[in-house]
């Protein structure tokens, strides 16, 4: 479970999950920051971070350890959709394990949960 609140400043916001926090805000009309990562890029950073961590089970599976491996990923809003474009990225030398990383990463869990209808109700 992740808790957010809201700071002094407009549009500030500090979340937490346990032990960890983090910032985040937004820039509207002028008002609000930088200080931490907007809305939406935190949905790219989830499903990025999990991909990544997907993509270095699989390979530490093949028994490659110190790997050199990210992901990106670009969040578009449609009106009709919404995309994650997703852009694995490896070392040269690991090119040779791309179809097994990217099945892995096909089925990482923020991926099968964000790939699930959504229902959103209050508690």
């Amino acid at each position: 479970m992740v808790e957010a609140a809201a700071l002094p400043t407009l549009w500030q916001v500090r979340f937490r999950a346990g032990e960890n926090e983090g910032l985040a805000d937004t820039l509207k009309g002028g008002v609000g920051g930088s200080v931490g990562m907007r809305p939406h890029e935190l949905l790219e950073a989830s499903l990025a971070t999990c991909m990544t961590i997907s993509a270095r089970m699989a390979l530490a599976d093949l028994d490659v350890t110190d790997a050199d491996v990210s992901v990106r990923v670009h969040l578009e809003r449609g009106e009709s959709a919404t995309r994650f474009r997703y852009e694995l990225r490896l070392a040269p030398e690991l090119e040779v394990h791309r179809p097994a990383v990217l099945e892995r990463i096909e089925c990482s869990p923020v991926r099968s949960t964000l790939s699930k209808p959504l229902v959103f109700e209050p508690a």
